[in-house]
Formats: C-alpha cells, sequence, structure tokens
C-alpha cells in the first residue's frame, strides 16, 4: 500500500467553494482517523490546489479561491480531481470550456500517466471533452444532463446515478455528490473502514446512491424551437395520454423528424422526455399534496397504477410511498416546529 496518496483539486472560475473546501475537508478528517487507528500501513494524504494559470481563482459565490501552483507546476499524482461550476446556463457553461482547454489537453495527459480522473457535478464536462468518456458509463448534475446528453453521444450518460466507475475515472452528480466521489476514493486508496469512520465523523450520508429523487424539470429553451415548443406542450398537458404522432402532428412535422430533432438537441427520445416529466411531476404531487398514489398517477396520465408504480421505483430508486415519506415529512415538520407555533400563538 502506497504510503502517500497525491491529489491535485483543480479549480476552474466559479466552481463550487464547497466542493473544493468540503473535499481537502475530507482528506483531513482521513488523516486523522488513519493516525488515530495506528496502523502504519495506512496511507497519508497530499493534496495541492491547481489552476490553470496558477493564479487564484473566483468561485461561483465570489469567494477568491487560493492556489498553490498552475498546470504545468504539478507533478504526476494518483488523483486528479475537477470540481463542478455552480453554472446552470448552457451558454455560459460551453464558454467556460472553450476557455480553459489547456486544462482538456492537460486531462488527457493525465489519464495516460494511469491518474485516477474523478470529477463531480458540471466537472465531468472537461472529463468528457478530453474524450476520455467514449464509450464508457458517466454521470452528471442533473439540472445539465440534457445538454451533456446532447453534446457527449457517445457517452454512456447515467443521469440517475449518483457515482459511476468507469476504469480508472468516477463520476458523480450534482452538487454535494462530491461528498460520495470522496468517500469512494478514500475508500479505493485506504479501506472501507476508513471511508466509514469519516463519514462518520463528518455526518455524511453514505447511503445514497441516486440523485434522481433530487431531480426538479423546468422547460429549457433548446437551439431548436420545434423542440422547445414540444417539451412546453409535453409540460402543459402531462395528464393527456400524449403520443408522438399526434404531438408531431401538432407541430407540422413528421414522426421521424420529431424525434431525430429531440435526440440532436437533448440526447433521448420524446417518449423518454415524456416520461421523466411524469414522474418529476409524481414526484411534486407526492411532497406537497395528500393526494392517494392512484390519483397521483391518473394526473401524470397513467390509469395503470401497478404500472406506474413500477415506473416509478425503476425511475427513483425508491416507492412512491417510500419517496413521500422522506421528502413529505420534512415540511411537515417545519410547519409543526415550536418557532412556528410560537409566531401563531405570540
Amino acid at each position: 500500500m502506497k504510503t502517500t496518496v497525491s491529489v491535485a483539486i483543480v479549480v476552474i472560475e466559479e466552481c463550487m467553494a464547497s466542493a473544493i473546501a468540503g473535499s481537502i475537508d475530507m482528506l483531513y478528517a482521513a488523516n486523522r482517523i488513519s493516525e488515530a487507528m495506528g496502523k502504519q500501513q495506512l496511507p497519508r494524504y497530499e493534496w495541492k490546489v491547481v489552476s490553470v494559470s496558477g493564479l487564484p481563482v473566483k468561485t461561483g459565490n465570489g469567494m477568491l479561491q487560493a492556489v498553490d501552483c498552475s498546470l504545468k507546476g504539478i507533478r504526476p499524482v494518483d488523483v486528479v480531481y475537477i470540481p463542478g461550476m455552480s453554472v446552470i446556463d448552457e451558454t455560459r457553461l460551453v464558454s467556460i470550456l472553450e476557455n480553459n482547454r489547456p486544462l482538456v489537453n492537460w486531462l488527457t495527459k493525465r489519464a495516460a500517466g494511469k491518474s485516477l480522473i474523478t470529477s463531480s457535478c458540471t466537472g465531468s464536462f472537461f472529463v468528457a471533452e478530453a474524450g476520455l468518456l467514449k464509450d464508457k458509463q458517466a454521470t452528471t448534475g442533473w439540472p445539465v444532463e440534457g445538454l451533456f446528453a446532447a453534446r457527449y453521444p457517445d457517452v454512456r450518460l447515467e443521469s440517475s446515478e449518483l457515482l459511476v466507475a468507469a476504469d480508472s475515472i468516477l463520476s458523480a452528480g450534482a452538487s454535494t455528490s462530491y461528498q460520495d466521489l470522496m468517500l469512494e476514493v478514500i475508500r479505493r486508496f485506504s479501506n472501507h473502514r476508513v471511508a466509514h469512520l469519516t463519514a462518520r465523523y463528518l455526518l455524511l450520508d453514505s447511503s445514497r446512491h441516486s440523485q434522481a429523487a433530487f431531480r426538479v424539470s423546468s422547460v429549457r429553451k433548446y437551439d431548436d424551437p420545434v423542440v422547445t415548443r414540444a417539451h412546453e406542450l409535453m409540460q402543459k398537458n402531462l395528464s393527456d395520454p400524449q403520443q408522438v404522432p399526434e404531438l408531431a402532428a401538432y407541430l407540422n412535422v413528421s414522426d421521424r423528424t420529431l424525434i431525430r430533432r429531440f435526440k440532436s438537441a437533448t440526447g433521448q427520445g420524446p417518449n423518454a422526455c415524456l416520461q421523466s416529466l411524469r414522474i418529476d411531476r409524481a414526484k411534486w404531487l407526492l411532497e406537497s399534496t395528500g393526494k392517494s398514489h392512484e390519483s397521483v398517477a391518473n394526473s401524470v396520465g397513467y390509469t395503470d397504477i401497478s404500472s406506474f408504480r413500477r415506473l416509478f421505483k425503476r425511475s427513483i430508486g425508491m416507492t412512491m410511498g417510500e419517496y413521500r415519506k422522506r421528502f413529505r415529512s420534512r415540511r411537515q415538520i417545519g410547519r409543526a416546529s415550536p418557532l412556528h407555533r410560537s409566531r401563531k400563538t405570540a
């Protein structure tokens, strides 16, 4: 086992400050735990924060992130980590990718040097830009999954997954999924016990496996106006048993044309998009209303409740009842808190 594990944390403009500091805290905690266990064979993590130019970087929340060196100044490392950016605007995200081409080239070299390449949220775009995910599975932040799928059709996107391993590449989902990513790094280079204790010490939920339950739908503005209009119509009429032929006829295009344009703009067909929208509306109804499961299914165009139950569990990773219990109970706790009651009686 290695005595030290070197980690390069590559920061880009508008990256998430928490994904940087939080990852470092986790590596530091793993070091402390290893020391407390008193086992000499456990490695120690060493890290450097790196930027393309070697200059400090302004994070998405406006903080100035200091760095240790530039990409050129970093030696071969065991782990490369690219945190996500606080950017979901697609035009802005593509602009950041284009402005950081040196990072893409550097990643290609690091992969050839056998480093473990890791990313969280939108950081996976850089890995895909470098061609390292071709014909491999990956995940990314759910708010930008459509852009990822359309931009990298040769990547097998598993957008519901929280963490995906593909050979020497690890990708994690949105926002706090960097926690799951770093726990996996610690698990690989230390052991399961150190990773488990790190999660316990930092009060992290290491049992998460999917980000599907957290996804929220919105109508995107695609470059293709037909796809944008189709998406709007789907979202407004989720309770109708819509079919591609009817939708295509309404938009004055052929079935085949609609499917082709959808796949080009979103990375998936119209039926898959409609299914995702229905699942997301069902999630909102389970969170915010007391409707029965059958009523929820009917509200999103399903008359066969058994079929919808199976679809929901397959898509979200939990049953409708489990989802309602987990996400609606938090709203009820907030309403029933002593603070809320005291305001009403004050």
